[in-house]
């Protein structure tokens, strides 16, 4: 049924009215008298069709169907269809003035004299080219539906006979302990059931049996009592046994003196989305047989406007100050209609809004193109802040000039907090799935530590201290086995200590400072002083900036880098290291971010002319206790591993490159900040 739901609560007139329909600019509302010739136009029509009412009144609606559509006389046989059983859809091509074409949805009605003559007909067409705009408009017009539920026992026979026709939903008035006393088309095709085979029964029958359990049908009914109306999606039961997922609508029908006469359900099945479109098509029909009862039904239609709760609607003068307010306004925005009326609507944006000019500028986009749209923050009474959807409508007089708005908003506050933790618990758990995974891999090393690493050098302690304790063992022999058995605990000491140094290596041990990187690189060369000169080791150090980092974490990296460096040389080839280094872009470094730190890396390469390695293990040589050289005993494998946890630390990456046999290049890159 066709409801103003963009009028506030405030009396006006049929010219009034009649403007309103006249304004109308989503359907194409066109009056044929029996021949087809147009009789009445709207604005609609104009926008949908291309011609201005004094260029088509007087002429045939044929003109908009295509040549081959006349040809095949379809818009005589559409006529002749209403006039014989009442009304005529169709959807097909459509021509608009200037030739183009576009995708129409049409019903044609025939009008009855009071003898049962047809003396004319009601044309309505929708541009389904569009359909977005037609999909948000059904939630409105089903809302406005629900919201009219307790009026349905006084409608006169018309009304009834609509919604007993209608399909899509299912209908249905219950007495005030739930039997159901009516029933219509829709409810027999969503649950199964004819009406003589339900009438009378308890509507639990089409509730789970978990659900009668925990008494949710009365609890409904408790709910609707309490608040007016109450919504809910749940499974329910139809005749066959078969379940469908149901939205549910459950409004408190009361007497004028307040007392309870029953309830209305309106139920609508959610288990196929196509039946929502046809649903649309079964809607828009009906709003076009209820335009006469409208005229009709101005009070009982002020007062349904006055008590809707879930949408705030608003009539605004030209300047934006506001003319009236409806229960819904004053449930969200938490103003009495008293202590709003007559101040300016951008009262409700935040102040930053009102800055950018965003109030003034819905206005002028609403005059430019009849209506606006916005989601964003506003503020209440209050001072609390929702999450608001706004439509604003331009409201014309009969000359076209603007002579007001309208204002619908919707509280989204709570969409937009479940959509928004949906965002970070998304990103939260993709970011604790990677640091479990990092962990599972460490954890894994650990093990092999233990099952291998560590294992080792207690096995060859336990060999050469059983063969020191054999009878007549040289004294020679025995202090072999000593150094053997040191050499093995020194072993054991220096993973245990690498193993430690690991696992201290959290970012926040200490406040970042400002660290001389030369001054990092020489400091670690010393460290490598015995090393350095048995190996006749030389070091060439470039300029190295000042970064933001952890003093004792960056000597690390260079220590074990250094180290390797010198431990890995060629045999009889002095080990040379060249430290340098430059400024590069991100898209420079050749890295697949995640998320860059920084538009701009240091980039610090070590170089040297060691024995390098296979470049297939260029990545595995940063695990932990992945040895670079397998053949050299002397390393526990976990020197690159902390590089590279470091480098972490400090929002960085680390590469590696080597041509075997030639040396090594590790390239070390800090954000710039």
């Amino acid at each position: 049924m066709l409801v103003k739901n963009s009028v506030p609560p405030f009396q006006i007139n049929d010219d009034r009215f009649d403007r309103m329909i006249a304004e109308v600019e989503d359907y194409a509302i066109i009056v044929l008298d029996k021949a087809g010739i147009i009789s009445s136009w709207n604005r609609g029509a104009e926008n949908i069709k291309g011609y201005r009412a004094e260029e088509i009144i007087g002429k045939s609606f044929r003109i908009f169907y295509p040549v081959e559509d006349q040809e095949t006389k379809l818009p005589d046989i559409l006529l002749e269809q209403a006039r014989t059983v009442g009304k005529a859809t169709h959807e097909g091509w459509r021509v608009k003035k200037n030739g183009a074409r576009f995708w129409g949805n049409i019903t044609i009605t025939a009008i009855h004299a009071d003898n049962g003559e047809v003396e004319g007909f009601v044309k309505v067409t929708r541009d389904l080219t569009e359909r977005k705009m037609l999909d948000d408009k059904l939630s409105n017009y089903v809302e406005q539906l629900h919201v009219k539920n307790d009026e349905l026992q006084r409608s006169e026979e018309k009304y009834h006979k609509m919604v007993s026709e209608l399909q899509g939903y299912a209908i249905i008035l219950l007495d005030k302990d739930g039997n159901i006393q009516d029933w219509n088309k829709g409810a027999e095709k969503v649950k199964g059931y004819s009406p003589e085979e339900i009438l009378g029964k308890n509507f639990r029958v089409f509730y789970t049996i978990e659900d009668k359990e925990s008494d949710l049908p009365g609890r409904l009914l408790q709910q609707a009592i309490a608040w007016g109306t109450i919504t809910h999606e749940g499974w329910r039961i139809r005749k066959d046994g078969s379940r469908f997922w149901a939205n549910v609508v459950v409004t408190t029908l009361r007497s004028d003196n307040g007392d309870i006469l029953g309830f209305s359900k309106v139920t609508k099945d959610l288990t196929d989305q196509k039946i929502a479109q046809d649903r649309l098509n079964v809607v828009a029909e009906e709003l076009r047989q209820a335009n006469d009862d409208l005229k009709k039904s101005e009070e009982r239609y002020h007062k349904m406007i006055s008590e809707v709760q879930d949408y705030a609607i608003l009539l605004l003068d030209t300047n934006g100050i506001i003319q009236n307010w409806n229960t819904g306004a004053e449930y969200i925005k938490g103003y009495k209609e008293s202590e709003i009326v007559g101040r300016s609507f951008k009262v409700f944006y935040t102040p930053q809004d009102v800055a950018d000019q965003l109030p003034d500028r819905l206005l002028q986009q609403a005059a430019r193109n009849g209506r606006a749209m916005h989601e964003g923050w506003r503020v209440r009474k209050d001072g609390s802040k929702f999450w608001g959807s706004i439509v604003i409508t331009a409201l014309h007089n009969n000359e076209g000039a603007i002579i007001g708005y309208s204002k619908v908003t919707r509280d989204l506050t709570e969409k937009k907090k479940i959509d928004d933790e949906l965002r970070f618990n998304a990103a939260e758990l993709e970011k604790k799935n990677k640091e479990l995974q990092r962990l599972n891999t460490e954890l894994s090393s650990y093990a092999y530590v233990v099952s291998h690493d560590l294992k080792e050098p207690v096995r060859k302690i336990q060999v050469f201290a059983s063969r020191q304790r054999e009878p007549d063992k040289p004294l020679e022999q025995v202090l072999v086995y000593s150094e053997k058995i040191s050499g093995s605990a020194a072993r054991m000491q220096k993973l245990m200590e690498d193993l430690l140094a690991y696992s201290q290596l959290e970012q926040g041990t200490e406040f970042f400072t400002e660290v001389d990187l030369h001054k990092i690189v020489y400091m670690a060369w010393n460290d490598l002083e015995l090393i350095v000169q048995e190996k006749c080791a030389q070091i060439y150090v470039a300029d190295l900036p000042v970064i933001s980092g952890i003093s004792f974490q960056l000597i690390q990296i260079f220590l074990n880098l250094l180290s390797n460096a010198i431990k890995f040389s060629r045999e009889n080839i002095p080990p040379v290291v060249r430290v340098t280094c430059r400024l590069v872009t991100k898209e420079d470094t050749g890295i697949v971010f995640d998320q860059a730190e920084s538009e701009m890396y240091y980039e610090i390469s070590v170089v040297d002319n060691g024995i390098g390695f296979d470049e297939q293990h260029k990545q595995k040589i940063f695990e932990v206790f992945h040895r670079l050289n397998k053949t050299t005993s002397n390393g526990s494998g976990i020197g690159l591993a902390i590089v590279r946890r470091v480098m972490a630390n400090h929002h960085g990456y680390v590469t590696a490159q080597s041509t075997f046999g030639e040396g090594s290049a590790f390239r070390l890159f800090f954000p710039m900040k």
